[in-house]
């Protein structure tokens, strides 16, 4: 329900957007983080029944038992009022997010990949290079690379995390490093 919903407030509000524009856009406004901060505006937190053990982890303020509560209220709001009263509650809490066409900052693994894809560079690749700590303080540490180039590196207490830092490093080095960044590439 939700993505249908989504797909048709945002083709409705950028007609002239490309498919992949439309994902992005979809990605930036309908993530579990944004889903999750809706549940919290409207006080879904204090509603969903969790069971002790999840309730001892603070389960109420986890972003993704959050996310699935609004997207549970969309669909019964679909199931017991129809398309038209879902589409309406759609419209009210994500509305005007879905309807802004400025794109939304990206994580620092897309935004680079972005980056070198916009300039003509391969695709970056994300390397483990150290894992660190106990099982439950683990630390990565990633470094991206293009081609055998050297971008950045990053540490972090997942890979993902880890990778991000990575990227985020290689954003900073290649805003100082513009002109080499989009010289184009040798056959």
């Amino acid at each position: 329900m939700l993505g249908l919903l989504v797909a048709e407030h945002l083709m409705a509000a950028q007609p002239r957007a490309t498919e992949g524009d439309l994902t992005h856009a979809r990605a930036d406004r309908v993530n579990q983080r944004a889903l999750a901060a809706r549940a919290r505006a409207l006080g879904l937190d204090a509603f969903v029944r969790l069971g002790r053990g999840e309730r001892r982890q603070g389960g109420r303020a986890k972003d993704s038992i959050l996310a699935n509560a609004f997207e549970a209220v969309l669909g019964a709001l679909y199931l017991d009022g129809g398309l038209e009263v879902a589409r309406a509650f759609l419209a009210r809490e994500l509305g005007p997010e879905l309807s802004d066409p400025t794109p939304r900052t990206r994580d620092p693994k897309t935004a680079l990949q972005q980056l070198l894809q916009a300039a003509g560079r391969e695709t970056p690749s994300y390397r483990t290079i150290s894992e660190s700590g106990p099982p439950h303080q683990r630390e990565f540490a990633v470094e991206v690379h293009v081609g055998d180039t050297l971008l950045g590196a990053g540490s972090g207490a997942s890979k993902r995390a880890a990778e991000q830092a990575a990227a985020r490093a290689a954003l900073a080095s290649l805003a100082s490093e513009t002109p080499a960044l989009t010289r184009e590439k040798s056959p």
